[in-house]
């Protein structure tokens, strides 16, 4: 049995769907802004070589810096991925910019300030600027993405707390 709409809810309903015909065409890939192409960077993380590996001063991690101002393009991040075997370590250490994890594989904990979080798939964890943290992998490893709001990882000095 179908019922009939009062009239002012008919043409609120028109409206509404009228509008976001509005909104909708607004946020069309055609109408949104770009960056110009020559600014774009696309990076497959399987190419990029690994750094790191086992240091007295740094512990047991090896990264890929994915994002990073190199000579030719200046850009105004650094992204990179971590990868610990299992129960490696990055040692207790401190440096300007705040930073973030992202967790893709495996497990471990993070310790900042003296205070340790879980680090798995799918958690995000902020160490805010100058802040101690470590992270040890758990026995499967542990992979977490990384960055900074930095232009050059390069720029960028760790002060290892055994060092200072």
């Amino acid at each position: 049995m179908q019922q009939e709409m009062p009239q002012d809810t008919a043409t609120d309903m028109t409206t509404l769907a009228i509008d976001l015909s509005d909104t909708e065409q607004l946020h069309q890939a055609s109408n949104l802004p770009h960056a110009p192409q020559d600014n774009l960077l696309v990076v497959d993380a399987a190419q990029v070589p690994l750094s790191g590996g086992t240091d007295a001063a740094y512990g047991e991690v090896r990264w890929r810096t994915l994002i990073n101002s190199c000579s030719e393009k200046s850009r105004d991040m650094v992204l990179g991925i971590a990868e610990f075997e299992p129960y490696g370590r990055l040692l207790p250490h401190r440096h300007d910019p705040a930073e973030f994890y992202f967790g893709l594989e495996g497990s471990g904990i993070v310790t900042i300030d003296g205070t340790p979080h879980e680090m798995r798939p799918g958690i995000a964890i902020y160490v805010p600027a100058n802040a101690e943290h470590d992270t040890q992998a758990g026995p499967d490893g542990l992979r977490f993405a990384y960055g900074f709001a930095e232009a050059s990882f390069e720029q960028i000095t760790y002060r290892f707390s055994a060092q200072t």
